[in-house]
């Protein structure tokens, strides 16, 4: 059972930023798969590692979008990101480092950090990229 499940509730209206969300969402769920399925920590290792490059390629997309439009709180929501970014690379260097750093404690983070920032932050970005480019 998925971690996760896309819904209309997710979507900014924002095709190139709803992709990516979904692409997230999927990334997520395959992380919390190979953990609760007890595959190996080269597998679980990797999608934690595609997990951490995609954010941040996913990140500075929607940062080029604003800094492009001019979104007024770029600022804050780069913040945002950065501070994930942080908390990614410490599971990774964690987990890189031996550590049984993936637990549903921290499944449940990442499901409830996405959801909540896609529903707050990316939506209020969307919204206005919207009377930007349309």
């Amino acid at each position: 059972m998925a971690l996760m499940n896309w819904s209309k509730d997710l979507e900014v209206n924002f095709p190139k930023v709803d992709d990516q969300h979904r692409s997230l969402v999927d990334i997520v769920n395959n992380l919390h798969d190979a953990m609760k399925l007890g595959k190996g920590r080269d597998e679980v290792g990797k999608v934690l590692h595609f997990l951490a490059d995609y954010t941040t390629s996913h990140f500075k997309a929607e940062e080029e979008l604003m800094t492009r439009h001019a979104y007024p709180e770029f600022s804050t929501h780069k913040q945002i990101h950065t501070e994930l970014l942080k908390q990614v690379g410490d599971l990774v260097k964690q987990f890189d480092g031996g550590q049984a750093v993936l637990t549903l404690k921290v499944m449940s983070f990442l499901q409830e950090w996405l959801t909540k920032h896609i529903k707050v932050e990316d939506l209020k970005m969307a919204s206005f990229l919207r009377t930007r480019v349309a």
